[in-house]
């Protein structure tokens, strides 16, 4: 988006600016301007609030949301505690109602939600992350049918390379369900013809 569309883009995440998300966001800089990062707990309505108006101080307005955020924490539904599945299930589920809440303040010209195939299938140990993936696609479904803001979803599949399942290990559990894994280019290809096109929902799966 910055390269291609020269956009201003803001991060907004939990932990507090590191090392390592300067050097992320040096990196992405190379490309054009450096995305904006803030310190926020974005399922908590004040805290995101707060985030909202730096962003507006700063560029006046928004275009457009993207939803990204996840916690895995796999185990078995009957070895997982409460906590746990609560944690997972509110990434998903709180987060898409507090962005709605907040930015629909503005008229955005999307809000982009990445969910997983796990909206349709079954994987051993994700039931926090897959109940969160259906509450997220059916919440974008409800939006659109109220006619506020355009909410788009890709059902992502398996990412081998960067985000939090790019382990040997998740890939080797992959390659035995005869997933290959999905690439950046390609993804982002995928991205902008969903959000050019017809379609408000769209699933990416690659296989061996």
């Amino acid at each position: 988006m910055i390269q291609n569309y020269n956009a201003k883009i803001v991060w907004i995440g939990r932990r507090q600016l590191t090392e390592e998300i300067q050097s992320n966001i040096d990196k992405v800089a190379k490309y054009g301007q450096a995305p904006m990062y803030i310190s926020a707990d974005a399922t908590d309505q004040n805290q995101l609030k707060n985030a909202y108006n730096k962003i507006i101080d700063k560029w006046g307005h928004v275009n457009g949301i993207v939803h990204s955020a996840i916690v895995l924490l796999d185990k078995s539904l009957a070895n997982m505690i409460e906590e746990n599945f609560r944690l997972g299930l509110k990434t998903k589920v709180n987060l898409s109602v507090r962005l709605s809440q907040v930015f629909n303040m503005q008229e955005l010209d999307f809000m982009m939600y990445f969910s997983s195939i796990q909206s349709f299938m079954k994987a051993p140990g994700q039931s926090n992350y897959a109940a969160g993936c259906v509450f997220e696609d059916h919440y974008a479904m409800r939006m659109n049918s109220e006619n506020t803001t355009l909410a788009k979803v890709i059902n992502w599949s398996y990412w081998g390379n960067t985000g939090v399942v790019s382990s040997q290990e998740y890939h080797e559990r992959m390659n035995k369900m005869g997933m290959a894994s999905i690439e950046t280019e390609e993804a982002m290809n995928v991205l902008e013809n969903l959000l050019a096109g017809s379609f408000n929902q769209l699933t990416m799966l690659k296989l061996l």
